[in-house]
């Protein structure tokens, strides 16, 4: 493989120098642009030639994630690699369902790290999810999901209707200000709900309810 043309989406403009030097540093590696939006790296993508996309997720306009299946829309051929401080389970699985070869958590990777997951996605590779995510995009063993659906149903009649609507939305894995947004209410009236949500079913996390409906659901 040749020179690997690297293009940078963050809203962040320290965030994008630092990547920039990080990359140019490495011989192999060349930044050929850069955008703060999703809907610029759209833009960008649609005229110009780039082996690997790193994508930050929450940008204006359009987000990391939004942005990421447009581009694979119109440029299947292009590598996206993600880059977040979210370690959400059910936000990062969207990132790879959206068709991203792999991500990546700030703080949870070094210099050298970060340049060996652009040489093996520019080359194809996928970087492999952590288990929750990979539970999260369904990918785990069916027999780590398979529960007794009439034990599960007796577990979620307590919900209340609003509760189990809720639950749904969560395994969709949309975010606190998403659902709030479908549901046209409050974030804060969505935290409260979760909040009894969790105590009902005896559950501390997003994942643990993604895996809790998935079991319902086998």
């Amino acid at each position: 493989m040749g020179e690997i043309k690297a293009f940078i989406a963050d809203d962040n403009v320290v965030i994008r120098q630092g990547l920039r030097n990080l990359l140019n540093a490495e011989e192999g590696i060349k930044v050929v642009g850069e955008a703060s939006t999703g809907a610029e790296a759209i833009q960008w993508t649609r005229r110009h030639e780039a082996d690997v996309v790193l994508m930050d997720i929450r940008m204006p306009v359009i987000d990391g994630i939004s942005a990421t299946g447009e581009i694979l829309r119109t440029r299947p051929e292009m590598k996206i690699l993600v880059l977040t401080v979210t370690e959400d389970p059910t936000t990062l699985a969207r990132v790879l369902h959206a068709g991203a070869k792999g991500y990546l958590v700030y703080s949870h990777f070094s210099p050298e790290e970060l340049l060996n997951a652009v040489y093996a996605v520019a080359s194809g590779k996928e970087i492999q999810p952590s288990p929750a995510v990979a539970y999260a995009l369904g990918d785990m063993p069916k027999y780590e999901q398979r529960t007794d659906f009439l034990e599960k149903q007796q577990i979620l009649d307590p919900l209340t209707p609003r509760e189990s609507e809720i639950l749904d939305l969560i395994g969709d894995g949309k975010s606190n200000a998403e659902i709030a947004q479908a549901l046209v209410v409050e974030e804060k009236t969505i935290k409260n709900h979760i909040t009894r949500l969790y105590s009902k079913l005896n559950i501390n996390s997003r994942y643990e309810a993604i895996r809790l409906k998935l079991g319902n659901l086998t």
